[in-house]
């Protein structure tokens, strides 16, 4: 069974809680841009099919109602 590393100096200590603390920072960052562009994505879809239905309208060009995603129920 292999030894356990000896134990760090304290001020290495310090250094890996930093970076970590900073690590988590960018992670968290990260994920709220995500969020973000989710829903931004949504609405550019939304807006993109009316545009559409608008465009269709005007040429007077039917079309079948699209159904949403099973995902989505």
């Amino acid at each position: 069974m292999p030894e356990p590393p000896p134990p760090k100096p304290p001020e290495h200590e310090l250094r890996d809680r930093a970076k970590a603390a900073k690590l988590r920072h960018r992670a968290a960052k990260a994920r709220v841009k995500a969020h973000k562009l989710e829903g931004r994505a949504k609405h550019l879809m939304a807006k993109a099919t009316e545009l559409e239905r608008m465009a269709d309208d005007l040429d007077g060009i039917v079309r079948p109602a699209a159904q949403t995603p099973i995902e989505e129920l």
